[in-house]
């Protein structure tokens, strides 16, 4: 045994390495090099700039959705206020005089105002009604109004209902 700065080694010691630690470093050496090479940006093609960029756009598509409906729900919005304000103003000049001004009825007509209507209350039924008439002397005004202003008077007379 050789000496040196006080440590003590065998000399039968130093010549082999067990074989099981050579299989484990030569393996982990090849593990690392298939790795690197597997994984590398040049292999794979993958960068932090591209994956960046494509969360960018997917966040970028997920806004312009999102912003597109907010924008159709604004415009939805203006259009049943239109509609509100045409099918008024429709009402009150064919129909304010037989079922008055506030849709509360008269002698001559029933309220409007529900909740509970004995042709059906949906704007559809509204329109049927409108449209054709009724056997207890409600007139046909389909031919004066047309299809738009009569979906107008149906509207208005629906969001006037006391539910």
């Amino acid at each position: 045994m050789a000496e040196f700065d006080g440590i003590k080694e065998r000399k039968e010691g130093k010549k082999k390495m067990p074989i099981g630690m050579a299989v484990l470093f030569i393996g982990l050496v090849a593990f690392g090099l298939l790795y690197l090479y597997l994984f590398l940006p040049q292999t794979t093609g993958w960068t932090q700039k591209a994956h960046y960029e494509a969360q960018v756009k997917a966040h970028e598509a997920i806004t312009a959705a999102q912003h597109k409906e907010v924008e159709g729900a604004e415009s939805k919005q203006h259009e049943l206020k239109e509609t509100l304000a045409r099918g008024e103003k429709i009402y009150k000049e064919n129909c304010a005089m037989c079922h008055g001004e506030k849709l509360e009825g008269s002698g001559a007509a029933p309220a409007l105002t529900g909740p509970k209507f004995v042709y059906g209350s949906s704007v559809e039924d509204h329109i049927r009604v409108i449209s054709k008439g009724t056997q207890n002397g409600m007139p046909a005004f389909e031919r004066q109004l047309g299809a738009a202003n009569l979906y107008n008077v149906a509207y208005f007379i629906h969001t006037r209902h006391k539910r």
